[in-house]
């Protein structure tokens, strides 16, 4: 809760330091003696846009300096630690607004960002009334005020079950759209994979094959030279008159007679002997190759084909056979783990499904919550609003589901998918009819200042809120008095048990249930400038304070029994006059 402001040249604020109670803080005042600037200093603390106007007349800066209690934990410690500052009990924001445009943000002395400001300051403080921190005006925190009262929020509640299963939820569409974001990648480079496998298979390479059809090449190109070669040869070795193997023939015989009468040329013999049939077996081996032996041209083209085909996988995928047949086996390889992603994909899908069904089945528990209590909850509040001087007003919860047609998200049914969220598939928004007979609004645009600070403090009355410790009423009595003031000032002191309030108002009726009261008053200074005092008041003041604003400038004897009177029948407590 809000312990200590201290404002410095602020508007008509010279220097001003206060101290706030942790139940019902009353400002009263004069119309323009400075109780709203006190609000407007608040709202820089709260993350509100600075200007030099604010500086007062002849200061260089103003400054503004909260002190804040807070519980480990609690949504503004988070936001702080999540920016890097750290935070132990308390928190102090400090601002300083300069002429010259440099101004500052410290929060536990750490310089601080306007966005860091202004999600602190919205979990450490809520203001109603004149400022722009009404919270009754954004629709989206309606659905937080309804399941506040319906009890949804907490530990173990729907509203923890709805988000840990929106969390699951989420956490399968990110794999799965991570997934399918590639899909397309994975298509072409799978049917890429496939054309390059299909194209080496249908080759039917072999290893070695690329040697053999280069020999057969040499002797298809150089058949007729082979040919002409192999005749010859053979003609000279057998078929022609006087033929090497004739004229073998014809020596061998005298030869082998003479090494039988000296055994020294018998070696000799045998050498020719077996020289002579080596040529035979020659001569015959080329007379069978001779007329084997062919052009073939059409056996070239073929071969030449074949080689040419092996080059250009070389090129693409070698260099060489064994290269080529190893990048298959690696596409191969590749095109096994591409279908097992098609596979992970069918099942992130059924995951995806099941994840968004459960999902939507909390969120229709929630939904069934919300419109259950959202009877309760309207009729409560026509009876809190009459009390506050809204008769004839009636209150509605419009609760609708949030849906896409058209989605193609796994898990849609029938064309619509549900916008779900931590919070469901709901949106809710609060509907008022001032008057009877007149057609219900939204709230968030109908409903003047202090229409929106009595509903919400009619809000704050039947259910009691969550997160944040600090209420600001700002002239909660527009419009109203007598009796209604009191019950508005009994409803402020109920809802001041359980939240720190602060309210500012013009009625004694309201004043007089003050925990700690403080008058604002203004004043022309030695030197002749105009400054805003504020001062906590003690019961006798208390009660002068409450006279004047029950009888003007003349306070008798009369009103100040009045006052004592107010303050008695709201406190319960004797008061001396």
């Amino acid at each position: 809760m809000l312990l200590e402001l201290r404002i410095k040249n602020f508007a008509i604020i010279e220097r001003l330091e206060l101290s706030f109670g942790p139940a019902l803080n009353i400002f009263t005042g004069e119309t323009g003696a400075g109780k709203s600037i006190v609000i407007d200093a608040l709202s820089l603390i709260l993350g509100d846009r600075a200007s030099a106007d604010l500086i007062r007349t002849g200061a260089g800066a103003a400054e503004v300096e909260a002190l804040f209690s807070v519980e480990a934990g609690s949504e503004a410690v988070k936001v702080l630690e999540a920016a890097g500052i750290e935070v132990s009990e308390e928190i102090i924001i400090k601002r300083i607004v300069q002429r010259a445009g440099k101004n500052r943000i410290y929060i536990n002395g750490s310089l601080a960002t306007l966005v860091t400001l202004g999600l602190a300051g919205s979990a450490l403080i809520d203001v109603y009334g004149q400022s722009e921190h009404q919270s009754l005006a954004r629709p989206e925190e309606h659905i937080e005020l309804l399941d506040t009262f319906a009890g949804l929020k907490g530990g173990g509640g729907l509203r923890e079950s709805m988000a840990v299963a929106y969390r699951g939820f989420k956490e399968r569409e990110a794999e799965y759209r991570s997934l399918v974001k590639g899909a397309d990648e994975l298509k072409k480079r799978r049917e890429f994979l496939l054309y390059e496998s299909k194209e080496i298979a249908e080759a039917g390479l072999t290893n070695g094959e690329e040697e053999e059809l280069n020999g057969e090449k040499e002797r298809l190109q150089n058949a007729g030279k082979i040919k002409s070669a192999v005749v010859e040869a053979q003609n000279a070795l057998y078929a022609e008159n006087g033929a090497v193997v004739e004229r073998l023939g014809t020596l061998l015989g005298p030869l082998k007679e003479a090494a039988g009468f000296d055994s020294r040329l018998k070696e000799s013999a045998e050498a020719v002997e077996e020289a002579l049939f080596s040529l035979e077996d020659a001569a015959n081996t080329l007379r069978d190759l001779s007329g084997s032996i062919s052009e073939e041209p059409e056996r070239l083209d073929i071969v030449l084909d074949r080689i040419d085909t092996i080059h250009r996988l070389s090129r693409k995928y070698g260099p060489g056979i064994e290269a080529v047949l190893e990048h298959k086996a690696e596409i191969d390889t590749e095109l096994v783990e591409l279908e097992k992603s098609v596979t992970e994909r069918a099942g992130l899908e059924a995951a995806l499904e099941k994840a968004r069904a459960k999902a939507e089945t909390v969120a229709g528990r929630v939904t069934t919550a919300r419109i259950k209590y959202s009877a309760g909850l309207k009729k409560k509040m026509e009876e809190e609003l009459k009390n506050l001087g809204m008769t004839g007003a009636l209150f509605d919860v419009n609760i609708y589901e949030a849906a896409q047609k058209g989605a193609a998200e796994p898990g849609a049914k029938d064309g619509k998918t549900l916008r779900l969220g931590e919070k469901g598939a709901d949106r809710v928004s609060f509907y008022l009819t001032p008057n009877a007979g007149e057609e219900a609004k939204p709230l968030a645009r109908i409903a003047s200042g202090g229409e929106l600070s009595r509903i919400m403090l009619a809000l704050k009355r039947v259910s009691v809120s969550e997160g944040i410790e600090t209420l600001v009423f700002d002239e909660v009595d527009a419009g109203i008095g007598g009796a209604t003031a009191r019950s508005v000032g009994q409803k402020l002191k109920e809802v001041a048990k359980a939240q720190q309030v602060i309210c500012i108002t013009h009625l004694p009726q309201i004043a007089a249930f003050a925990d700690k009261h403080f008058a604002v008053s203004k004043e022309e200074s030695g030197s002749g400038r105009t400054v805003s005092l504020v001062e906590e008041l003690d019961e006798a003041a208390r009660i002068g304070q409450i006279s004047k604003m029950l009888g003007g400038l003349s306070v008798t004897e009369t009103t100040r029994r009045h006052a004592a009177e107010l303050i008695e029948a709201a406190t319960g407590n004797s008061v001396k006059v």
